[in-house]
């Protein structure tokens, strides 16, 4: 939890900073994201793997721009323009949003291309997560109240 408390605090800082801190946050995560992965082997199983912990990440980079989004929400000086602090941070959580959609999609091309994989594996991919997420609302008869680990469970 230390370590998520850290990575809030460094989009905080990013988000608010004057120069282009931000920019360079996203180019360095970014390309050592595409680094590790575009060049190594990988088979179906590994994919799903790739394309689960994506989600996972995605997942977590929402909910700590909303939180970073609150936080200078509820920090704003009152001679601040509400809309004009919001619209602000708007486009700077936008911008984070596409360049790591971006990221994706370019690791993604280059480990189909460079592997052979078929694009259709992501739909198989989709339906078995979709079957993960409904499958764990009972287990045995018995339902389970937390099934929010369903896609990083496997």
């Amino acid at each position: 939890s230390f370590l998520f408390f850290v990575n809030v605090a460094t989009l905080n800082v990013a988000i608010n900073s004057a120069d282009q801190a931000l920019l360079t946050l996203l180019i360095s995560n970014n390309f050592a994201e595409i680094k590790t992965s575009v060049f190594k082997k990988f088979d179906e199983n590994n994919l799903f793997q790739v394309a689960s912990s994506d989600v996972t990440e995605r997942f977590k980079l929402f909910l700590f721009m909303g939180l970073v989004l609150l936080l200078n929400l509820v920090t704003s000086s009152a001679e601040d323009d509400f809309i004009e602090v919001l619209k602000s941070h708007l486009y700077q959580i936008s911008l984070v949003f596409i360049a790591e959609v971006f990221a994706d999609w370019i690791k993604h091309a280059f480990i189909t291309k460079f592997n052979v994989l078929s694009s259709d594996l992501y739909a198989d991919f989709m339906f078995v997560l979709a079957r993960d997420v409904t499958e764990t609302r009972h287990n045995e008869g018995q339902p389970i109240l937390d099934h929010t680990h369903s896609v990083t469970r496997r």
